[in-house]
């Protein structure tokens, strides 16, 4: 089963969700996008796949990601977003390197399969300490041959005797190569290359096919078929060797995104198709500039080619699609002729990141959008440690929930809203209860087991879109946006019987909690928000404890 989080604050989407991944491989948890509810999705923990709207409620796109990703147990999640909309308005709530598939609506059950598969597959979540390879023949003899080369090369090895078996086999365990031999009862080779380019998640494992005959015709047949090269029988190991070197597939073991081919010309686009396998990506050919303007409203690729051979306006191409991707990612590179070497410079002014002229080997295309990788990968590198630091800054480390720093924020921005909104605002102060006595008893290890659990039930028993935060020491809070007072106290009351019904640590400790709350505009001005929850709390602990206390103020007449 694959563990799928749905963020999602539609009722009504939420049952779709449900409904078209019933009795599925998905195993979903659902969420909305409240800061309580993905405070929740990171403490579960152990997704795969998480997919978003577009224009979440309650937090922005940003915001959500930097909370999940920020946390390394779901750094490697795909981000999958929901919209209907065009890629300038999904560009406007996201940094599009945050997303890594998107998902179309409107959506019936199989299209919704298939993309979250396709993201799965294509987004493996373990990299392999060894790679794996998957040998296909009906000869136990050459099986072995095979075998005992590719061990030889760090490989682990499984076989199948036919293209059938082999299928199946590809896509339970999805190799990092497949060897398969032409003659075959049941299925031969061309035609078990033409059944794995037609599979979303398998199509791009890099297939080598084994022959005693190669000629021309037997060269086109494979390549059109999907294999990437020949090996020719009978076998050599170093034969092998300089295949997978040329292939790269030890390194591959991990996708390296999208590429977008621009070209009418099918022979260059075959070409680059073979030539960038070493990258282990989803490889797309748009036929023209209309095709490549319709794939960028669905989806950001890492590298786009443009072939300007045939292209009557070639520097107004690398302009236009630049501007279409409003960034300077991703990666541009403009394939042209020799004839066209005195306009490389103009290109790189209008857009393009990096310029090949044909012919080409595949040695040097390798060699240039390498550069382009590990330096994208740095990028890449930078924006996640520092969406860590900014995580760090604004999470309490011991409890997991929004720190003060943060809290001074986002109740700064509630009060906004609720202003301009004119809409109620709600605030809980919350102590625990002889909270000194837990440390001088136990320890300070015990205590901070109790600060642990304390705000586990909180995070599990908030109300909506609440943002709970620890404010200091023993003490939390929780701001209510949109919220009136009543609702708050009937949230802050089941809070407090969660609290102290649950024992806590090998003591058995039940630990209870006082809370004041105040209300904009029922009972409090937004100024004194803070401080009217603050002296109710302090009235529920002088009123004996284990309490929930609001000072309300009837409206004046």
């Amino acid at each position: 089963m694959i563990k799928t989080a749905i963020i999602e604050d539609s009722q009504a989407l939420t049952s779709v969700y449900r409904a078209f991944l019933k009795d599925s491989e998905f195993n979903i948890s659902v969420f909305n996008s409240t800061v309580s509810d993905i405070n929740r999705l990171v403490k579960q923990g152990g997704f795969k796949l998480i997919v978003c709207p577009c224009f979440p409620k309650f937090q922005s796109g940003p915001q959500i990601v930097q909370t999940i990703k920020s946390d390394p147990d779901l750094a490697t999640a795909v981000f999958i977003v929901s919209t209907s909309m065009q890629q300038e308005n999904v560009r406007t709530e996201w940094d599009l390197r945050d997303i890594d598939t998107i998902l179309i609506k409107p959506f019936d059950p199989e299209s919704l399969k298939r993309t979250l598969l396709k993201a799965h597959h294509s987004h493996p979540q373990q990299i392999r300490q060894t790679p794996l390879a998957l040998v296909i023949d009906d000869s136990k003899a050459v099986r072995n041959t095979l075998c005992s080369y590719l061990k030889a090369l760090k490989f682990d090895i499984k076989t199948a005797s036919d293209g059938m078996q082999g299928l199946k086999m590809a896509s339970d365990l999805l190799p990092d190569l497949i060897l398969v031999d032409v003659e075959m009862p049941v299925m031969d080779g061309f035609e078990f290359c033409e059944n794995l380019s037609r599979e979303p998640g398998i199509k791009n494992i890099p297939t080598i096919v084994v022959s005693g005959t190669i000629d021309e015709a037997q060269f086109r047949k494979g390549f059109r078929a999907g294999a990437i090269d020949f090996l020719e029988k009978p076998v050599s190991q170093p034969a092998l060797a300089a295949i997978i070197e040329s292939v790269s597939v030890k390194e591959n073991t991990r996708s390296a995104g999208t590429t977008v081919i621009l070209s009418s010309d099918s022979t260059l686009s075959s070409i680059l198709r073979k030539t960038l396998n070493f990258l282990n990506s989803s490889i797309n050919v748009c036929n023209n500039l209309d095709e490549l303007e319709t794939y960028l409203c669905v989806s950001i690729p890492d590298i786009i080619i443009l072939d300007l051979c045939n292209n009557q306006d070639k520097l107004n191409v690398c302009l236009h699609v630049r501007t279409l991707l409003r960034s300077d990612l991703p990666v541009i590179i403009a394939v042209a002729d020799e004839t066209d070497r005195d306009i490389m410079f103009q290109c790189f002014k209008f857009g393009a990141t990096e310029f090949i002229i044909k012919p080409f080997g595949r040695d040097e295309v390798k060699a240039r959008i390498e550069n382009h990788i590990k330096l994208k990968k740095l990028q890449d590198e930078l924006v996640q440690k520092n969406r860590i630091l900014e995580s760090l800054a604004y999470k309490d480390k011991l409890t997991g929930l929004m720190n003060r720093r943060y809290f001074d924020k986002a109740l700064k921005d509630e009060i906004t809203k609720a202003q301009s909104n004119n809409t109620n605002l709600s605030f809980l102060m919350i102590d625990l209860d002889s909270f000194k006595q837990v440390n001088d008893k136990y320890g300070h290890d015990t205590g901070d087991t109790v600060l642990q659990e304390i705000a586990s039930m909180i995070i599990d028993n908030v109300r909506g879109n609440a943002i709970p935060c620890r404010y200091g020491g023993e003490e939390f809070c929780i701001i209510y946006p949109d919220t009136d007072l009543a609702a708050a106290v009937k949230n802050s009351e089941k809070i407090k019987r969660f609290c102290s019904a649950k024992p806590i640590s090998k003591h058995k400790i039940y630990q209870t909690i006082s809370g004041g709350v105040s209300s904009f505009p029922e009972t409090s001005s937004p100024e004194d928000l803070v401080a009217d929850a603050d002296n109710c709390l302090y009235k529920a602990k002088k009123a004996g404890k284990n309490r929930i206390i609001t000072n309300f103020k009837a409206p004046d007449t």
